[in-house]
């Protein structure tokens, strides 16, 4: 590889992990995962408005439906008691009462309709964000797991040249304590020769000591010889 290739290739790798070190793919993942969520709960919550906007109609058709058999009854009645002229305004107001009854049964086909394509989307989305999450751990742990043996890696190079200047400690005390048990080796070798008895003390002192010493052992001896002489005598 030539200097220029080396010189590229250490530029991107240092660019990357610039990158690297500004943007953490974990945070991107979980704000992904954060606005899939977010618009999952937004279909379900309209989902939800749709379900009671159909419970609503549904309930008005129930008015109404209990309402025509009223008029229909008001209307037969009147026309029992030969007044046409209240049959007439109980089928009037049917009239209108069937129109919007016909225009809620087709709201509620229609919201019916939207409410089972939201429910198919719900499910589908459901699914989606689910695998997404999956996903989003794997590599969440993938990238710490990277991420770990990247400063083990690291660590493991400092310690490397750390280990490099330890062992050029080492080799000095080994030679500092080879030394120093080479003089050690020179001061017993000395003191075994006898180099070191004037070192000990004054040797006319030792000389006066020895005197002193014989003059009392001729003493004692002079003392015993006495002794056994008047033995003898006796």
């Amino acid at each position: 590889m030539g200097i220029l290739n080396r010189v590229s290739v250490m530029f991107r790798a240092k660019v990357l992990g610039i990158v690297d070190r500004a943007e953490d793919p974990r945070e991107t993942l979980a704000y992904a995962c954060q606005r899939q969520e977010e618009l999952l709960a937004n279909v379900r919550r309209a989902l939800v408005e749709v379900t009671a906007s159909k419970h609503q109609l549904a309930a008005q058709i129930q008015r109404l439906e209990q309402r025509l058999p009223q008029l229909d009854d008001q209307a037969a009645r009147a026309v029992a008691a030969s007044r046409d002229d209240l049959a007439r305004q109980a089928l009037e107001r049917r009239q209108p009462a069937d129109r919007q009854l016909a225009d809620l049964r087709r709201q509620v086909e229609q919201v019916t309709v939207e409410e089972q394509k939201l429910r198919q989307s719900e499910r589908r989305f459901a699914a989606a964000v689910e695998a997404f999450r999956t996903r989003r751990d794997l590599l969440s742990a993938r990238y710490t797991a990277a991420e770990a043996q990247h400063e083990a890696q690291r660590s493991l190079a400092g310690l490397s040249g750390e280990i490099t200047g330890l062992g050029d400690s080492i080799r000095r005390a080994e030679e500092k304590i080879e030394r120093m048990q080479g003089r050690a080796a020179a001061l017993d070798e000395l003191l075994s020769s006898g180099a070191s008895e004037n070192m000990s003390g004054d040797p006319i002192e030792e000389e006066l000591h020895r005197h002193e010493d014989q003059e009392e052992v001729s003493k004692r001896l002079e003392q015993l010889k006495q002794q056994h002489t008047k033995g003898d005598t006796l």
